[in-house]
């Protein structure tokens, strides 16, 4: 997989610089966290739970699990203007198992200084394994 097979909505093209920065930060490529979708509303990404990816009892790190929501957040609140992590809180439900596992990003709230958004992690199974309120700061350029 790679950028030019995400679903990227065309409403986003003039964005597609800020995309394609984001897709290529050095820790997201060396994760191998892939853009399987993008809209103004919602943002889905996917990561191979590959062996270096998994704890000692062979299952999804739960980092391997926060990192992925939290790029997956990024994405969505970087696309149209640059923003910050602010806060976030994360609630595991069950072991991350599978080939790969899924996230989708979506905003709950916005305003002139931060931006909330939903974020859920889905086994290959389509399990829920992680949900979390992620907030952005963001950040004004004068």
């Amino acid at each position: 997989m790679s950028l030019q097979d995400a679903k990227i909505d065309p409403s986003l093209s003039e964005y597609m610089p800020r995309i394609e920065e984001m897709y290529n930060a050095p820790f997201v490529r060396y994760l191998g966290i892939e853009l399987v979708s993008m809209t103004a509303d919602e943002v889905r990404t996917r990561l191979e739970l590959r062996p270096e990816l998994l704890n000692s009892h062979g299952i999804g790190h739960g980092g391997t699990v926060y990192t992925l929501a939290d790029h997956t957040f990024a994405f969505a609140s970087n696309i149209t203007q640059d923003a910050t992590g602010h806060s976030s809180n994360i609630t595991y439900f069950r072991p991350a198992t599978g080939k790969y596992l899924e996230a989708v990003s979506r905003r709950i709230n916005a305003s002139k200084s931060f931006g909330t958004y939903e974020v859920c992690v889905y086994s290959d199974a389509g399990k829920l394994v992680a949900s979390g309120t992620f907030t952005a700061f963001n950040i004004r350029r004068e």
